[in-house]
């Protein structure tokens, strides 16, 4: 049985000109689209072709080669969509004398279709896009921003909510640990932990309420990396490798791919403690503003160098570590499964509200701030303290 193809899998991406665009820049692009027909876009969608017969009508007309396309273009064109199967596109041009292209699910270009096109063998690999992914406790999330696989809203609403229980807990430890440890020994760690120039770089007590303070961002790590969310973590990302290289998503192969990645959001955490720190570290002993402002400054810089080599630390060390092969082949099914629906819709580029959804940024945070309400309504009844800072 013959795989069935779509409009995404046979158009050909020819570059599309604007209305205002000169005449000979037109023939320029036409000619290296090849495929006889150029499209005329305006915010992103299609508004006219231009074709050879119209080049040749404004020649013999004698319309200046730095003329705008505008006036020339065609509007009667056909609008295919992308995720249209291929045998019905065919069917569709071998009875029109009109040029087409194919517009994603929203109206916008994404390239021209001829029927010679749709009868060859596919003229460029699907383009599936940049893609995310989260690590969430029922398994491997997976978007490219048009389309997701693998866990949807309640996997992603529980990584918020299991990433706050984790700084949670690690505010616990900590803080539990120094009071008992000021109780039982007379060590004054939980005065040093709450001094009012805790953070700053002055006094050795002040010193050690820094550390004191770092040390739940360590702890929050370490127990991340004894979560088996850590194995799908390196899973997902190992998959997301694979399938940006262009290789078959097996075991064997996908097992070879790194479990560091250099969009994972950890090297956007990675950034934050490096500039945080560095400020600090930077700023001792700066007596003026502009000492401090050129602190800052240098801070700054070292966090640009830095951060995606800091970041790819912590994910090495703690955020992801070798997943198990059931959590591999959980990755592989999603990857699979993302790339079965992205297929239609080749090219097609989401709005800014479908790609910030898709993110699943929004429903970790729901997570995270529905775990806070409960604990905080647990507060006011029991009458006990449970979210500490």
């Amino acid at each position: 049985m013959s795989e069935k193809l779509f409009v995404a899998d046979k158009l050909q991406r020819v570059p599309p000109a604007y209305p205002d665009d000169s005449l000979l820049r037109a023939a320029e692009l036409m000619a290296q689209g090849g495929a006889g027909v150029l499209p005329i876009i305006e915010y992103g969608a299609p508004v006219g072709v231009l074709t050879e017969s119209r080049l040749r009508e404004a020649i013999q007309q004698g319309a200046d080669w730095l003329e705008p396309v505008a006036p020339w273009m065609d509007e009667s064109f056909l609008r295919l969509p992308i995720d249209m199967p291929a045998e019905e596109a065919a069917e569709t041009l071998a009875y029109s004398e009109q040029p087409a292209v194919g517009v994603d699910p929203w109206g916008r270009y994404v390239g021209v279709i001829t029927l010679a096109g749709l009868a060859a063998r596919p003229i460029s690999l699907p383009q599936v896009g940049l893609i995310g992914g989260m690590a969430t406790p029922l398994g491997v999330y997976l978007t490219n921003g048009v389309v997701s696989a693998g866990a949807g809203t309640l996997g992603l609403m529980l990584t918020g909510a299991l990433l706050f229980a984790l700084f949670l807990l690690a505010n616990w430890l900590v803080i539990g640990g120094m009071w008992w440890a000021q109780v039982r020994f007379g060590i004054p760690l939980y005065s040093y932990y709450n001094s009012p120039f805790a953070g700053q770089w002055f006094l050795f007590s002040d010193v050690m309420g820094l550390v004191l303070r770092s040390s739940i961002f360590v702890l929050f790590l370490l127990l991340m990396r004894l979560l088996p969310i850590a194995g799908t973590h390196a899973a997902e990302h190992m998959v997301v490798h694979a399938i940006e290289r262009g290789e078959p998503l097996t075991l064997d192969v996908v097992r070879r791919m790194p479990r560091v990645h250099p969009r994972c959001g950890t090297n956007l955490v990675a950034g934050i403690a490096l500039f945080l720190g560095l400020s600090k570290a930077f700023q001792f002993g700066a007596a003026d503003g502009d000492a401090r402002d050129f602190a800052l400054l240098m801070a700054l810089l070292f966090t640009l160098m830095f951060w995606r080599t800091f970041g790819g630390f912590l994910q090495w060390v703690a955020t992801t570590k070798p997943p198990t092969d059931r959590q591999l082949l959980n990755a592989i099914r999603v990857g699979e499964e993302l790339l079965r629906k992205a297929r239609p819709l080749s090219g097609a580029t989401p709005p800014f509200g479908l790609r910030l959804l898709n993110s699943g940024i929004l429903q970790i945070l729901i997570g995270a701030w529905g775990l806070m309400a409960i604990l905080y309504l647990l507060e006011s009844l029991l009458g006990i303290t449970l979210v500490v800072q």
